[in-house]
């Protein structure tokens, strides 16, 4: 493994960035400068929500390109949309340009997204795809070819949190075996799954962040309710939200979340933030935790 700051015992905190749909403005790139030292780590989404947006390998060079560092950025890869040569020669491009993090992600369904004349690919799943990153690592290729390279990265992957303690330990078990020592959920919106996560961050083997994602409208609710995937949608603080006038609706939720995240905080690895791209938001979420 890289010699990275991860390991340190120290609360970390990532901004998940969505990529614009069509074209990179200079108000986007200086926004995402501007705001990017308040985080450890900005994460690229890779077409999230199965909607086509701009790669993250170009975004990342271009903040590479304003000075930020290319050791603060992960970038997805997502099975849906790549077959294994695909997959490993972008990999492979990333770690040329000095990245060292990767998230695996399976990708939405392409029924979700506005691309519903694209064809999902899914040669292979993501506990595959770590195993392909994790051999790379080692210097051989999906086809056992070795590379003669040597290429020290660190490998993360997604956790749904839907499930229970012992389910998720296990799904934890078979990913360290394959190669991934980091994890970031999918949103989280209870005390209880604050609980779970940092009866799970107990362990030193590996580091998890905790989706944080502030409700931000009743799009955003909605969305939460009927596209979102292994979230926890039994939640009071969810609905209670269904009440609240439209313009209090993100406050009421930033503050809620921004207590929760204080009580648990010296329990937890760090936190990961969804605000649909807006990085100035997150930085409001953060502030004085």
């Amino acid at each position: 493994m890289i010699n990275s700051n991860l390991y340190k015992n120290t609360f970390k905190t990532s901004f998940e960035v969505v990529p614009p749909k069509y074209g990179i403005n200079n108000i986007f790139l200086k926004k995402l400068v501007k705001y990017s030292n308040r985080f450890d780590l900005l994460d690229l989404t890779c077409c999230p929500m199965a909607n086509l947006r701009i790669t993250p390998i170009s975004i990342a060079h271009l903040l590479i390109n304003q000075g930020v560092s290319s050791k603060k950025i992960i970038i997805n890869f997502s099975t849906r949309d790549r077959n294994t040569l695909a997959l490993q020669s972008e990999i492979l491009g990333a770690l040329a340009m000095k990245i060292n993090k990767i998230l695996v992600v399976k990708g939405d369904r392409i029924i979700k997204g506005n691309s519903k004349k694209s064809k999902e690919v899914f040669e292979i799943n993501t506990v595959k795809l770590i195993k392909i990153l994790s051999d790379l690592r080692e210097g051989y290729d999906y086809c056992k070819n070795r590379t003669n390279t040597s290429l020290n990265y660190e490998i993360f992957s997604t956790l749904n949190l839907n499930k229970s303690y012992k389910e998720l330990k296990k799904i934890i078990n078979q990913r360290l075996k394959q190669g991934s020592n980091f994890f970031i959920t999918q949103p989280i919106f209870s005390e209880s799954d604050f609980e779970l996560i940092s009866k799970l961050s107990m362990k030193t083997d590996y580091k998890i962040l905790c989706g944080i994602l502030p409700i931000t409208n009743t799009k955003v609710l909605n969305t939460v309710f009927k596209k979102l995937g292994g979230v926890n949608i039994d939640s009071q603080h969810l609905k209670k939200i269904k009440n609240i006038d439209e313009n209090e609706i993100f406050n009421y939720s930033k503050e809620y979340l921004k207590n929760l995240i204080k009580v648990y905080k010296s329990h937890m690895d760090g936190i990961h933030i969804m605000t649909s791209g807006d990085i100035s938001k997150a930085s409001k979420l953060i502030e004085n935790i």
